[in-house]
């Protein structure tokens, strides 16, 4: 009798098992079922791209015989998927056509020069956002300004001065400085006070946008910027109880007196000084064009001293043409040299007069690119390396290198290779369609004090490391640097 439930209990877990086997097949049949389907989902959207591609080489689609049914769920999926393609297509297509007008459009507002392109202002600046050497890409490239970006309230000799300066007509550092403060005259004179404010608000405003147009051209220079920084503090001290006309002559005679006591006083004083380090059979070399070192050279000929100078000149701007045009006139014996001979003349240098365009803080010259390379190989001679410049050109500011803080010029500068006004393109001449070719066209270099013997200012000479005092006596007697 005991038998009979232990049997029992035995057919009911043998029954148990028996089920789960069950289970257990049924769900391998269902993931191999699955399996199954993946894989044929797999080859329908293969098939279905292969039908794509046939399509669009104009080859006849085929639809495989062997396609499962499962095939047909994604059907739906594969047909947006080439309305996607399609459309993908179309857009790329009408991209292409729409650059190849743009491009067609500049070319035709590019004018042929020499058989070769010169591209329009704002073909230009485009091209020349993508062929910027890396390691200055911070830096502005010159914009060649014109009369249509002129707003409404741009003075007529702020207009033109920015063509000038964008034109290279005026440069060096004084005699833009010079321009620009006259210009600021003629803007000062016609200017009205419009109703409801003050000339010293109203007028400080008015001239920032003048400042702002004239930077499109070039950035300003140390000198410019120091003068129009006291030129607004001047303003912004004006009376509100004094009218209009009595301000406007009292700003044009301060600018005027600005004018005679920072360049023209300061220039005569430096020339009076700087004369005394010239001595009978001396051969001097300068660099460039510096209009108070051209000064300097006149004076010591116009008191009988027999000296010989040596102009060394580099591209693009060959300013050192117009340096020895200017004393052959006056009677000095002159020689004419580019950079690239500065080796070959130096044996018979007895003194270097250099320019300068500022004067930083940290007794660095910041000077017409070349400066640098000229005082180093006079150092390596042992000649001695003279500085003349005017107080107005020291700057607060510290710099270390030449990347920091540079101006760039236009690269299209450096396609010209004539020597003369006769324009000549060279190998560069298109520059812009060649791959892998940057134009570097630096403008200013810097000069470690220690390669510079002394500066001659108004104040008298002082070696580099002195230019501190200078700015901190200059800040203390409240006339801004």
């Amino acid at each position: 009798m005991s038998e009979g439930p232990e049997k029992s209990a035995q057919t009911g877990q043998g029954a148990a098992k028996g089920n789960k086997q069950q289970g257990k097949g049924k769900e391998t049949s269902a993931e191999a079922q699955a399996a199954k389907d993946l894989r044929a989902q797999r080859k329908a959207e293969k098939a279905a791209r292969r039908a794509v591609k046939v399509q669009e080489s104009g080859k006849s689609t085929v639809v495989p015989e062997h396609a499962p049914a499962s095939s047909s769920a994604t059907a739906p999926q594969t047909a947006r998927q080439q309305q996607q393609q399609q459309q993908q297509q179309q857009q790329q297509q009408q991209g292409k056509q729409s650059r190849n007008s743009s491009a067609s459009n500049q070319s035709g507002a590019n004018a042929n020069v020499g058989g070769a392109v010169v591209p329009s202002a704002a073909a230009m600046q485009s091209d020349l956002l993508d062929k910027r050497v890396g390691l200055f890409r911070h830096l502005e490239i010159t914009k060649r300004s014109g009369t249509a970006d002129a707003g409404k309230d741009i003075h007529p000799a702020i207009l033109a001065l920015t063509l000038q300066f964008a034109s290279y007509t005026v440069i060096g550092s004084s005699a833009r400085c010079l321009a620009t403060l006259r210009a600021f005259q003629a803007v000062i004179k016609d200017y009205r006070t419009p109703s409801g404010t003050t000339l010293s608000r109203n007028l400080t405003m008015h001239l920032s946008r003048q400042i702002d147009f004239l930077k499109t051209a070039r950035p300003l220079s140390i000198t410019m910027g120091n003068a129009i920084r006291w030129l607004k503090q001047e303003i912004s001290v004006v009376s509100i109880d004094i009218s209009d006309d009595r301000a406007r002559d009292s700003l044009v005679e301060k600018i005027e007196t600005f004018i005679r006591d920072k360049l023209e006083i300061a220039g005569r004083v430096i020339v009076q000084s700087a004369v005394t380090q010239i001595s009978n059979g001396d051969v001097l070399l300068t660099f460039a064009k510096s209009a108070v070192v051209e000064q300097v050279f006149v004076e010591a000929h116009s008191r009988g001293i027999q000296f010989k100078v040596v102009v060394v000149d580099t591209r693009p701007l060959y300013e050192g043409k117009e340096m020895v045009k200017r004393l052959t006139r006056a009677g000095i014996q002159c020689e004419y040299v580019l950079i690239s001979g500065l080796s070959y003349v130096l044996d018979d240098i007895t003194s270097v007069f250099l320019g300068a365009h500022a004067v930083l803080s940290n007794g660095q010259l910041y000077s017409r690119v070349g400066t640098a390379l000229i005082a180093m190989s006079a150092k390596r001679k042992n000649v001695p390396v003279i500085v003349c410049c005017e107080c107005l050109k020291f700057s607060n500011r510290v710099q270390l290198d030449s990347v920091t803080f540079n101006e760039l010029g236009s690269p299209d500068d450096l396609v010209n290779i004539s020597i003369d006004s006769t324009p000549k393109l060279g190998p560069l001449k298109n520059w812009r369609e060649t791959q892998n070719l940057k134009l570097l066209n630096i403008l200013y270099d810097l000069t470690p004090p220690e390669y510079i013997k002394k500066i001659v200012t108004e104040v008298g000479s002082l070696p580099p490391s002195s230019v501190p005092v200078i700015i901190r006596e200059y800040s203390s007697s409240q006339v801004e640097l």
